[in-house]
């Protein structure tokens, strides 16, 4: 494990964010992050590489709207060549956001947003944006580690309208569809061992 990432994980802790703000902080699961809160300083002392998960940071696509809008292409193109009927895009809170945004600009559909509590595993529909009630909806994220956020959306959504695909930055967990919506990731990893 990563120096860093765990001397990271104090800091964060230390400021006083939950276990669900540390984990949307480093993008890893809640239950990554949950583990190195209770164990980061024993970690620390640990020579031994052990599996965990595998943070990313995609600051340097995050931190430029050009960069972003770049991204979204790539992903509106995904959607266009799924030939799916659709009429909203959904972005998951926080990330999904910037990138839903620009999706449904550049695919000329509603937008809406999906906030996530990682913390109480109750999300709800933003009123702010368009309404997803009786429409096809597409859901975008950055980053899926076990799925768990994108299972609640799903059930949250389908109370309401009918999910179509999911298209995400990142995939880590690696499945192909959550709650029978097909998952497609512009990028699939799998776990490694990382020193520390």
């Amino acid at each position: 494990m990563k120096k860093e990432i765990l001397e990271k994980v104090l800091e964060l802790k230390n400021s006083g964010l939950s276990i669900g703000e540390i984990a949307d902080e480093l993008n890893i699961s809640t239950d990554t992050a949950r583990y190195l809160v209770l164990n980061a300083e024993k970690l620390l002392e640990k020579s031994e590489p052990i599996d965990l998960d595998i943070y990313v940071d995609w600051r340097n696509i995050g931190s430029s709207g050009e960069r972003l809008r770049y991204l979204s292409l790539i992903m509106a193109d995904i959607i266009k060549s799924r030939n799916i009927d659709f009429d909203i895009v959904i972005g998951i809170s926080n990330s999904g956001i910037p990138l839903a945004t620009l999706i449904a600009s550049e695919l000329k559909k509603e937008f809406g947003v999906y906030i996530t509590k990682k913390d109480e595993n109750k999300g709800s529909l933003s009123k702010n944006f368009s309404p997803a009630t009786y429409k096809k909806a597409i859901i975008i994220d950055d980053i899926v580690t076990s799925g768990k956020t994108l299972t609640e959306c799903i059930k949250k959504l389908k109370e309401v309208c009918s999910p179509k695909l999911i298209v995400v930055l990142i995939d880590k967990s690696g499945l192909n569809e959550i709650e029978g919506i097909p998952l497609v990731p512009l990028i699939r990893v799998s776990g490694i061992k990382v020193e520390k």
